[in-house]
């Protein structure tokens, strides 16, 4: 009886490229959001609070559904994006909801 040998790196997946598209998108808007609120910018560039995460999402939802391949980045991609979105929503919800005159 012999003992079966495995190879190395045998079982590695490798990540989609809708995921990894959708995890540097995420990343990318990402930075630019947090220059925007460090430079205290009045307005925000609208490509990198609203335009880029829905694409990184639509591109996460799209690494998701494929098969034998990895889908780390995708998740991670997905994960910023809906967080871009709701961190979006919710500076909106709250700046609104400011009295300026008392």
């Amino acid at each position: 009886m012999e003992l079966g040998i495995k190879k190395k790196g045998g079982n590695r997946r490798l990540p989609t490229i809708s995921g990894f598209l959708s995890f540097l998108i995420a990343l990318i808007s990402l930075a630019g959001l947090n220059v925007a609120l460090l430079i205290k910018e009045k307005v925000f560039p609208g490509v990198f609070i609203i335009q880029l995460p829905i694409v990184g999402f639509f591109l996460g939802l799209l690494g998701l559904i494929t098969r034998s391949r990895s889908r780390l980045y995708a998740i991670w991609g997905l994960s910023l994006s809906i967080f871009l979105l709701l961190f979006t929503l919710l500076m909106v919800v709250s700046s609104l909801s400011i009295n300026y005159k008392p």
